[in-house]
């Protein structure tokens, strides 16, 4: 079996990743390529659910992942504030999945704009279980 590598193969070489690291946990609170961004807060699941994920959601947006089930919800929570406070934003999304533990981002996410006292718009994106959009809402 030949052995492809990403720039042979047609179907891996497109991304509109722009920037790295991505995990949330990787993260300082000073992020020079957020400033002026619309963000998009993946919860980690998302990205393997949907051949969407790199055209419809991370497209002209700036990417966190994170798991708000697996990792540290207060961890995040003291992070987003301390991001919110400091960096302009655009807008924020959420895009989880629609099970309940995915829930906990957009609530993270939220607190953390009411804590830093920023109004900066929030929108959540559920996905099904198999990838399929479900729904949109600004929360």
């Amino acid at each position: 079996m030949k052995k492809e590598t990403l720039e042979q193969c047609p179907a891996c070489s497109s991304t509109t990743l722009t920037h790295w690291p991505i995990q949330i946990k990787l993260m300082g609170t000073v992020i020079p390529f957020l400033n002026n961004a619309d963000l998009l807060v993946a919860a980690d699941c998302t990205a393997f659910a949907t051949r969407e994920f790199h055209d419809r959601y991370l497209k002209d947006r700036k990417v966190l992942i994170g798991c708000p089930k697996l990792d540290d919800a207060q961890f995040y929570l003291d992070k987003f504030t301390e991001i919110f406070s400091n960096i302009p934003l655009k807008s924020v999304t959420c895009l989880r999945m629609e099970v309940p533990c995915c829930g906990g981002m957009t609530m993270i996410l939220k607190e953390a704009l009411k804590r830093a006292g920023k109004d900066i718009p929030l929108k959540e994106i559920v996905l099904g279980v198999k990838g399929n959009f479900l729904e949109e809402r600004e929360v």
